[in-house]
């Protein structure tokens, strides 16, 4: 049976979809473009195959930012949400907070806490990274 979960963008003018997901791990990201992005203390980031994305509607509106070399965040041009991560066409991940629903999956782990908001203390039990962190997988 096959699984779908579904996102949005804050005004709904964007959506997307998820068939079967498998998400290979999800982080919470302490970079200062992630905190930028977000307008947060962190960004958190499901990392799931390219081929179980695709936008449902409001292709048209999804804006691009190339934040990093080869990288490009995704975002609502009407509303400003961000919504997915790519490098060039290759999805790296979409933001947890525009899935609608419980999307089966927690985060594993803080990474980039070397530079996070010093206003902001970690107080789970999560491991923590100073930059990119450990490849964990759901499975582990």
């Amino acid at each position: 049976m096959e699984t779908r979960l579904s996102g949005r963008c804050l005004c709904e003018a964007i959506t997307y979809e998820l068939v079967d997901p498998s998400f290979a791990r999800v982080d919470n990201c302490h970079c200062s473009r992630c905190r930028r992005t977000h307008g947060a203390a962190f960004g958190s980031y499901a990392i799931v195959d390219s081929g179980q994305f695709r936008w449902s509607s409001g292709a048209d509106l999804v804006a691009k930012f190339e934040s990093s070399p080869n990288t490009y965040r995704c975002f609502c041009s009407v509303c400003g949400s961000p919504l997915a991560a790519f490098n060039s066409d290759k999805l790296r991940g979409i933001t947890l907070g525009t899935v609608d629903g419980d999307p089966g999956c927690r985060p594993r782990q803080h990474i980039f806490v070397g530079s996070k908001a010093p206003w902001f203390e970690i107080t789970d039990d999560l491991p923590q990274f100073p930059e990119r962190g450990a490849v964990v997988t759901e499975h582990d």
